[in-house]
């Protein structure tokens, strides 16, 4: 295959292949707009290749939504043998992600080629994030074709998650002019005014210099036109079945819309250059060729052809229920919308994309106006469980409400029961704490008068759940031992390990090691049944437990653990509450980048899905942008504190606290030291966590405010208060808690600590307690170092390396959302990044940094 100005491509794509092939496996995502030859190049590169490569092809199609795994499935049914296995009767994600890398250690190498990621499903993504981490290890290459400007920050973080040294991106551009030319001679056609009338599009070259005629045509779809109309009425009539089939339409499909045998006229558009032969099906060369000849089609035609495809399809078992969904919906079948959604939305679940199992839902919820009440009860609950378990509180607590309306006027106590409990479930994650104890005990209310039952136990031990989470702990292993021993009883293994969760989890907050191979056990039962929610939540305690008592290595390792589990199951609250936590750890290492990126990736998923579970992120990001004198930590504080005042829970009132606290100290705000310690003092009347006790004790001391014995303080902190900084400062740095080591300093006048202390500030960038201790020995008579200056650090303008690496970027004339896509990093990363760099610069503008950039 001859391809013009792409021979660097080529060559990094075919370097790539040989890397794979001598067992360093790659990842190679190749970018570029519709039409630009993403497809060609990957095509050449196997033609090169001569046959040494098993190549395997599976496609995202633009579905109204998108088949869960679909070019998965297309990869497994060309493979064939246990790959084909795996995802004919899947058991987990990790046999899927098992069977997928034993085929990319197969001989001959694999290639494995996933086409327009940009309409990817979740579960698809994930599924790429996982594969990308792991595929260094083997002999196969992975490649991702996309669009960027249709990609959005789910594709971006994918890509992001993968390890740098495996990852080969090619950004494919326009022909220059020259290269249009030259297919312009080649096709006996005149090359005036071709590129700026197709930009360099090769695909769009293309289609005009096949169009009849001298004249130049006035778009893509002209030009796709143009050539259709040369076609026989049998054949267009078959470009018309194929054009309302996203992706690929199998031969025996096309026979039976048509209602004969077609082989003639489908060899006729493949012979026109319209379609081409996939296996047992045909498709368009691109999609712009299909979209054009669809839009074409009147709005009845379509419609038509639409309930002709889904009846084809509906005879034909299996299919994949998204297909059917897609054709129902567009031919307005409200009842096959009704039939085939709910199935659609069983198999995303199961495959871990709970995005379009929620959105099935929705579609199937639309179109069930003539259902019987009971049934769309059962629609609004599964609606619920998806919209929670992928990060919308407020959507899963609407559709709850609806069900529990409908349950309570058909009389159905026991699923009134249930839905009063996943009621105070949902409450809590929108930080409704007493909203949430009053829905338990409604459930329990409801439940206990008809006797042992599954919704009984998960009512006790929803109980237990909000009170672990308040730090009651005594009442919340009461409450979750009777759900154990309830569950144990009635076999039901679900409320055993939400149960084991809870009274783990109390028992690891008080110390009982006891309580970490309760919740081993809880993660290990709900991960064998695949119950996704209740093994992540066991992961996250492990962590949150370890975090609690300092135990930073273990903590790490459960963090990890957690991540790469919510991620590959989209469970994107568990991912920002996880986020949250290393984001704390890091702060609290001297690892402040790390921190910093953490805290602003659970800030942006925030912004789109406000919840609790960015409590923990948002406190680290204020805390850290308040020592460093960023006016955006106050902000960030501000919604942290209101938002646990509404929670009222004592693990969400303490840190957001003794942050403001913090906050107070650094500013010289005695009334605001005294308010927020007092409110930090106030939860210990629920809590004994040495850390907890201790951080809010070190507040009240240092306000004045200290009314009792820190006896049950951690040790850094009850020596602070004690009177014994150096003390203090090591024991701390024994833990590896530099900032915290410097700041015990700051409560000694000794000239030599609080130089020590300065040098740590100044090192971590923490300007504003390295401020009050200049002024502290400037007081003193002391002579006071200068602060770091820009000429002394590691970048001239005190730029972080990423803050360089986009200000090159702006520098290129490149929006904010074209970094973004660069980088792989969210938009709104980048604007924090901006706007950052503006302020380092002393800049206003994005010019104004470029020229500064240049100078």
């Amino acid at each position: 295959m001859d391809l013009l100005e792409r021979e660097g491509a080529l060559a990094t794509l075919s370097a790539a292949l040989d890397d794979s092939a001598a067992g360093s496996g790659r990842v190679v995502v190749v970018a570029g707009e519709a039409g630009i030859g993403k497809t060609a190049l990957v095509a050449a590169a196997m033609d090169a290749a001569d046959g040494t490569r098993r190549i395997l092809t599976g496609a995202c199609d633009p579905l109204l939504t998108p088949r869960a795994l679909g070019p998965f499935h297309d990869i497994a049914r060309q493979g064939g043998g246990a790959l084909a296995a795996a995802f004919r009767d899947p058991g987990g994600r990790e046999e899927l992600v098992a069977a997928l890398l034993g085929e990319l250690s197969a001989a001959p190498p694999r290639v494995l080629v996933v086409e327009d990621a940009h309409w990817a499903d979740e579960a698809t993504l994930d599924l790429l994030a996982v594969l990308g981490r792991r595929v260094g290890a083997t002999t196969g290459t992975l490649v991702v074709t996309l669009r960027p400007e249709r990609s959005d920050d789910r594709v971006r973080a994918t890509l992001g998650q993968l390890p740098g040294g495996v990852v080969r991106r090619i950004d494919l551009h326009p022909l220059p002019p020259p290269a249009v030319a030259e297919l312009a001679r080649r096709a006996g056609r005149s090359a005036a005014d071709l590129h700026d009338l197709t930009g360099g599009n090769p695909f769009f070259v293309t289609e005009v210099l096949a169009a009849p005629g001298v004249a130049i045509p006035g778009s893509v779809r002209d030009a796709v036109l143009a050539r259709a109309h040369r076609l026989s009425s049998p054949a267009r009539a078959v470009l018309d079945v194929v054009g309302v089939v996203p992706g690929r339409a199998e031969t025996w499909l096309v026979d039976e819309v048509l209602g004969a045998a077609a082989a003639e006229p489908v060899d006729e558009c493949v012979g026109a250059g319209m379609l081409e032969v996939d296996g047992e099906a045909v498709r368009f060369r691109h999609e712009i060729a299909r979209s054009s000849i669809e839009d074409e089609l009147t709005p009845m035609r379509r419609r038509d052809l639409d309930a002709r495809v889904l009846a084809a399809l509906r005879g034909r078992p299996p299919i994949d229920p998204a297909r059917l969904v897609h054709h129902a919906r567009r031919a307005g079948d409200r009842a096959a919308v009704v039939d085939a959604a709910p199935d659609a939305a069983r198999l995303a679940a199961a495959s871990g994309a709970h995005m379009q199992a929620a959105a099935h839902l929705r579609t199937a919820l639309e179109a069930a106006d003539a259902l019987p009440e009971a049934r769309r009860a059962e629609l609004l609950e599964a609606l619920s469980v998806e919209a929670y378990l992928c990060g919308t509180p407020g959507e899963a607590l609407t559709a709850r409400r609806e069900a529990l309306a409908i349950r309570t006027a058909l009389g159905q106590t026991a699923e009134a029961g249930e839905d009063e409990r996943w009621l105070s479930r949902l409450l809590w994650w929108a930080g409704r704490r007493d909203e949430s104890e009053a829905a338990a005990g409604r459930a329990i209310a409801l439940l206990e008068p008809l006797g042992p039952s599954r919704g009984l136990a998960m009512a006790y031990s929803t109980l237990s759940q909000l009170l672990m989470l308040a730090w009651r702990n005594a009442d919340a292993i009461l409450w979750g031992e009777r759900a154990i021993a309830l569950a144990r009883e009635l076999g039901d293994r679900e409320a055993l390990a939400h149960g084991l969760t809870n009274v783990g989890t109390a028992r690891v907050e008080s110390g009982d090691a006891a309580g970490r191979a309760m919740l081993e056990e809880a993660a290990a039962i709900a991960t064998a049944d695949g119950d996704h929610d209740n093994a992540v939540r066991a992961i996250v305690n492990l962590a949150w437990g370890d975090l609690l008592h300092r135990r930073y290595a273990d903590s790490a390792t459960s963090v990890a653990r957690g991540l790469a589990f919510a991620r590959a199951n989209e469970l994107r609250a568990y991912v920002q509450y996880l986020l949250g936590m290393r984001a704390w750890a890091r702060l609290e290492l001297g690892d402040w980048a790390g921190a910093e990126e953490d805290g602003r990736e659970v800030v942006a998923i925030d912004g789109a899905h406000p919840a609790i579970s960015a409590h923990p992120g948002i406190v680290t990001l204020g805390r850290l942008l308040v020592r460093r004198g960023d006016p955006e930590g106050d902000e960030l504080l501000d919604v942290a504190w209101r938002r646990a005042a509404s929670a009222a829970e004592a693990q969400r009132v303490q840190p957001a606290a003794i942050a403001c606290a913090e906050r107070a100290w650094l500013r010289g705000d005695a009334e605001g030291l005294r308010r927020y310690a007092a409110a930090a003092v106030a939860t210990l009347d629920v809590s004994a966590v040495p850390r907890m006790v201790g951080e809010s004790l070190l507040w009240a001391w240092r306000a004045g405010e200290l009314d009792r014995d820190p006896a049950g303080a951690e040790e850094p902190l009850r020596r602070s208060i004690l009177g014994d900084p150096r003390g203090a400062a090591a024991a701390w740095e024994e833990l590896g808690c530099v900032y915290d080591a410097a700041d015990a300093l700051t409560d000694s006048d000794d000239e030599d600590d609080l130089r020590r202390a300065l040098e740590t500030f100044d090192r971590l960038g923490a300007t504003v307690p390295a401020a009050r201790v200049r002024a502290r020995l400037r007081d003193a008579g002391h002579v006071v170092p200068a602060g770091p200056r820009p000429a002394t650090r590691s970048d001239p303008d005190g730029l972080t390396p990423r803050q360089r690496e986009i200000l090159a970027l702006v520098a290129e004339g490149l929006t904010n959302a074209q970094i973004a896509d660069r980088l792989v990093i969210s938009e709104r990363t980048v604007d924090h990044h901006v706007a950052a760099v503006l302020r380092k610069l002393g800049v206003a503008s994005r010019a104004q940094a470029a020229a500064a950039a240049a100078r």
